[in-house]
This record gives C-alpha cells, sequence and structure tokens, in this order.
C-alpha cells in the first residue's frame, strides 16, 4: 500500500507534530499546532476530532490534546520509519543530513510493509521486533479490547457499527449504497486476512485487505 493502513498522510503529519510538541506529558495546544503546520485552527481541530474518533488522540476543547496509547504507537512507527529512512541515506547513499532528513521525512509516509522489511534486513535491524504496520498491531496490543478496530481486527460473527470510512472516492458513494457508511451495523461473516465478508442492512459485500483496514468500526 501507498500509506500507513487506515491513515492518511496528513493524519500521520498531524500525530508526529503531536508527538513532537508534547513535554512532561503535557497536553499540546491547538494554537501550536496551527503554528508549526501552518494550518488553520478550525483545520487542526476538524483533524484531532477525526482522530480522536478512531481513539488515536484524547482532545478537550480549550483544553488541548494528547495521544493515546494507541496514537503513540503510531508515532513511535513513524518515527521508526524516519529514522531508518534517514540512516540509509546518509549511511549508504552519501546524502547530507539536512536533505537526508527532508527526504525522509516524506517517503516514511507511502513506505510499503514489504519494502520496510527489506530496508530493515539490509540495515540489520530486527522488522518484527522494532516496527509493524499500524492496522496490523496498533489496535490488538490494546490491553482491553479497544472500543475503536479497523474492520480487519474485527471477529467473525460480531456485529458492529461503522464509524469511519477512510476513503475518499467514488467507491466512498457505491460503499454507502451497499449499506457500509458512518452510522450503519454491519456484521463480519468471514475473514481469512485477504477478504473480508461483511453484510450490511441492505446487502452482502466481499472486501478486501486494502479496503477493510480503512473501516473504523465500533466494538
Amino acid at each position: 500500500m501507498a500509506m500507513m493502513d487506515a491513515l492518511s498522510e496528513s493524519a500521520e503529519m498531524m500525530i508526529k507534530n503531536i508527538n513532537e510538541l508534547a513535554s512532561n506529558g503535557e497536553r499540546v495546544r491547538t494554537s501550536d499546532l496551527s503554528a508549526k503546520t501552518e494550518l488553520k485552527p478550525a483545520s487542526v481541530t476538524e483533524m484531532i476530532q477525526r482522530l480522536g474518533e478512531i481513539g488515536l488522540v484524547d482532545y478537550e476543547p480549550y483544553h488541548g490534546v494528547h495521544l493515546t496509547k494507541q496514537g503513540q504507537h503510531v508515532a513511535n512507527v513513524i518515527d521508526h520509519r524516519f529514522n531508518m529512512l534517514k540512516r540509509f541515506l546518509t549511511e549508504i547513499l552519501g546524502v547530507e543530513k539536512e536533505e537526508a532528513a527532508e527526504v525522509a521525512c516524506r517517503m516514511e509516509h507511502i513506505l510499503t510493509k514489504d519494502v520496510e522489511k527489506k530496508l530493515s534486513s539490509f540495515l540489520g535491524i530486527d522488522y518484527d521486533d522494532e516496527s509493524d504496520l499500524f492496522c496490523h498491531k496498533v489496535n490488538i496490543e490494546a490491553e482491553e479490547e479497544p472500543e475503536f478496530v479497523s474492520l480487519i481486527n474485527f471477529k467473525e460473527g460480531k456485529t458492529g457499527k461503522v464509524r469511519l470510512v477512510l476513503e475518499k472516492s467514488e467507491l466512498t458513494e457505491t460503499l454507502s449504497g451497499a449499506g457500509l457508511s458512518p452510522g450503519r451495523n454491519i456484521i463480519v461473516k468471514k475473514s481469512d486476512g485477504k477478504t473480508y465478508d461483511i453484510e450490511t442492512e441492505e446487502s452482502t459485500l466481499s472486501l478486501d485487505s486494502d479496503l477493510a483496514a480503512k473501516i473504523i468500526l465500533q466494538n
């Protein structure tokens, strides 16, 4: 995939910026995020609220925001990818540190799982210990069953409510017409890691893993 499953590049950058601005566990002010990202305060608030809906941040109006345990994991994955790419660019390709940092910041969002694994192997890094994609790890590491979870981590036979569809294309209208849209209930009938058969109030659908990773359900 071209991005970390279930998260857009802008969402990843917002998590990264929150992590960088946080200190001593203090909440980060939206005004500071607006200044750092050069986004309008309203745009920052809207994105933070969306990240809060899927359990990655805890946001309180007028009191700022901080990363949840799941959000911190995502930030750690992004940071790991950045450091690994920067190391490859400087140590192997001989790129100057400043340029390497700029390029690595752009590349960290499009690094596929296969390339990340091969790059880890090339640099002598234990891939399984160091990193994994968000959708494969963040939700199953929680000590308790998370309230929000990607469809690929949803158990067979369970009914869940769709909270977010992280897909912006004509496909969104097709899914909505089939009953797969925020606020609607679905049942996961069968999943094998590659395809996910679900039942909505209107129809039955079979989704591939790439699309399933972008469907956020509420337990």
